[in-house]
């Protein structure tokens, strides 16, 4: 309460008490309170002195509607456990997992935000984007679509690897997170193998523009895009600078990362046992906020997968290193290619998979084909002689 006031208002009263004539009305309106406040404040310094005068809370007597100390205790202990872990502990998370606990009956996602407020655990966030603002897409099914994308991680002792995630863009699933010393395009299709053994395959896989997923921005393909065709999979490539397409992927990454934080790996195998127990319970115990507040996997199940697959994973390629002669022909097998005489005496790299084949020179693709199982040579369909520049 105001200085003035207080003093005005103890003054009066000892005056009334004294004997004295108050005009309180009159007062009061210099004061600018009511006079029924006077009255109650007259009480209170009369019984308490100018104690009885201080500011006290609104705060109402009693709160039937508040939550007992024992499940504000409970939404706090499981707020501890999920960030001991490093995993996340927003209202709706712990609401859920108090729920599945079954110890004590959950209250509302509000009422758990509000005792996390009470007791210390919310940071204000002023300058956080609003939700209103994003603009969402997904895919309609789940193997509608995949996304995958390789993200830095540093071993305890300074080693840097790599991991790599694929992840169903309609359910959220992570089919699979496979740690590697460096990522390869081999070793992103075999990341993306590992998927398709747990999931089926995929109509389309969407990637970013790293090479270790695609030579489109470069002229070629690479080993992973064509594996991909192979497999009657779409790949599809991201707008240049342009990270929020693969967005889903990227938010995945960095509560996979906020998670390895409390589960330190000094080598590449515990790593990838700690991806593999990530991976676990990312698609089975946790509430996705994104997609309704079900788990990943309960999504995937949730309706027939739309893109159900239509292959089965081609075979393995065999893979040769050979030397084009002096008239642009290699041979490797039972085939004898001809590339052209602008590649004579250049090296090259055959790619061998069932009744296909795939030439690259210098890293440049020059020839993608179906072999002719009926006839030894296989023409490239230009005229002999040189190449006309």
């Amino acid at each position: 309460m105001h200085t003035r006031i207080v003093s005005a208002v103890a003054k009066a009263v000892g005056q009334r008490d004294d004997g004295t004539r108050v005009n309180v009305r009159a007062l009061c309106a210099d004061l600018g309170i009511a006079p029924k406040t006077f009255y109650k404040w007259a009480e209170r310094y009369r019984a308490e002195g100018l104690e009885g005068l201080e500011e006290r809370s609104r705060r109402p007597l009693r709160s039937p509607g508040r939550i007992s100390a024992v499940v504000e205790d409970a939404i706090v202990e499981m707020r501890k456990r999920l960030a001991e872990e490093g995993l996340d502990g927003g209202a709706a998370t712990i609401r859920w997992h108090l729920a599945r606990q079954g110890t004590v009956k959950p209250p509302s996602e509000a009422t758990v935000w509000r005792a996390l407020v009470r007791r210390g655990f919310v940071v204000p966030e002023p300058k956080k984007r609003p939700k209103s603002s994003l603009r969402r897409f997904e895919a309609p099914a789940p193997n509608e679509w995949w996304q995958i994308d390789a993200t830095d991680w540093v071993l305890v002792g300074g080693t840097t690897v790599e991991i790599i995630n694929v992840l169903d863009d309609h359910s959220r699933v992570c089919a699979d997170s496979l740690a590697v010393a460096t990522a390869t395009t081999e070793a992103a299709w075999r990341a993306f193998s590992n998927g398709v053994e747990r999931l089926g395959l995929p109509r389309g896989c969407l990637s970013d523009n790293g090479l270790i997923f695609t030579g489109r921005l470069r002229g070629f393909e690479v080993f992973f895009e064509t594996q991909l065709r192979a497999a009657g999979v779409v790949p599809i490539t991201s707008r240049p600078y342009h990270p929020q397409t693969c967005g889903k992927v990227e938010r995945f990454q960095q509560t996979l990362k906020k998670w390895l934080r409390q589960h330190p790996a000094r080598t590449l195998a515990r790593l990838q046992a700690h991806l593999d127990a990530f991976r676990d319970y990312y698609n089975l115990e946790r509430p996705h906020r994104g997609i309704g507040r079900v788990t990943p996997w309960e999504r995937f199940e949730a309706m027939t997968p739309a893109a159900v697959p239509t292959a089965s994973l081609p075979p393995p390629r065999m893979r040769r290193e050979v030397t084009a002669d002096g008239r642009g022909y290699i041979t490797g097998n039972k085939w004898r290619i001809a590339l052209g005489p602008e590649h004579a005496r250049r090296p090259a790299t055959l790619l061998l998979e069932g009744a296909h084949a795939s030439v690259f020179v210098d890293g440049r693709l020059v020839r993608d084909f179906d072999l002719d199982p009926n006839r030894y040579y296989q023409p490239n369909g230009r005229p002999p002689g040189r190449r006309q520049l």
